[in-house]
């Protein structure tokens, strides 16, 4: 039997995390029949399962295919029953009215390509850069820890794409490839969700993260020599921009050192990168808009 909705809930790894999001999503007027929570889990041990089943039986949890984010939330759409389909993070904590929002706005959608998107916040403000959050507070960049759209519209613009091996520019990916197909995002910032604060892991882990815009130039047209130099030196200004304005303390000053670490990581992997990468199919999509279009300026760097 199909649902109205579906939320679709990417976890690895972190049962507690996701207990306390579950026990903030079911505050709810929502009826239980009108929805359903589906945890597509690409951990590596038991303690998810049994955590659900013992104290969620209504959640229905199946195992991810562990080959990254992007494919683990593609694995929950398949796995659900809904409609529309709710993407939420298994570190967020979902606002009381969270689904009532989404239910309300999904009554108003449907015949157009669209997507709505609630409101990210941290927490609270990170006194240093050694600690990180997503931060989403007036829309507009689609993440994936809280938007909604069609399921149909989702497969019509192509899914997340799964060569995106780390949690870092699948979404960004997603989103500008839904907005070049038409698409439009609402914003719904009563629909809100707390991103806890982590602190940043260690600098390889972090440059890990940059293979995703290699990807993307590729995609762009970029050539192998531009994402070869064009990478690194993208990296380290946008380095210098988070240290602008920041506050000169000793939680900082060890920022600086694990940022270097970052670069050089990064520095090291770009012609591994390039030769991975350069050598694999191209996204059919953005090959097409490249040859209406032509290549991205600066190829996103």
């Amino acid at each position: 039997m199909e649902k109205g909705f579906s939320v679709v809930v990417p976890t690895c790894n972190r049962p507690e995390d996701l207990r306390t999001c579950l026990l903030a999503l079911f505050q709810t007027k929502v009826g239980a029949d009108d929805f359903e929570v589906i945890v597509t889990d690409d951990g590596a041990d038991d303690r998810t399962r049994a955590m659900l089943e013992a104290e969620f039986p209504g959640v229905h949890w199946t195992q991810g295919p562990r080959r990254g984010p992007a494919a683990n939330r593609n694995h929950g759409v398949e796995m659900s029953r809904g409609e529309w389909i709710i993407f939420l993070d298994d570190d967020c904590v979902p606002s009381p009215g969270f689904l009532d929002g989404y239910e309300a706005a999904f009554r108003d959608g449907g015949v157009e390509l669209v997507a709505f998107e609630g409101r990210t916040v941290r927490e609270r403000e990170p006194d240093s850069l050694l600690w990180e959050a997503p931060h989403n507070p007036s829309g507009g960049h689609l993440i994936s820890c809280n938007f909604a759209i069609l399921r149909r519209h989702f497969n019509q613009v192509g899914r997340f794409d799964e060569r995106y091996p780390v949690a870092a520019y699948e979404d960004t990916e997603f989103a500008a490839r839904f907005v070049m197909s038409g698409g439009r995002m609402k914003f719904l910032p009563h629909v809100e969700v707390i991103h806890p604060l982590r602190r940043r892991p260690e600098p390889k882990r972090c440059a890990a993260r940059w293979e995703g815009k290699v990807i993307y130039a590729f995609d762009q047209g970029a050539s192998p020599w531009r994402v070869r130099w064009g990478l690194p030196w993208h990296v380290f200004r946008l380095i210098q921009c988070r240290f602008s304005g920041q506050e000169l303390n000793w939680t900082n000053v060890r920022a600086v050192g694990l940022f270097a670490r970052e670069w050089w990581h990064v520095c090291l992997a770009t012609p591994g990168w390039v030769k991975k990468w350069r050598a694999r199919p191209r996204s059919e999509f953005w090959t097409e808009q490249v040859a209406r279009r032509g290549p991205l300026p600066k190829y996103g760097f």
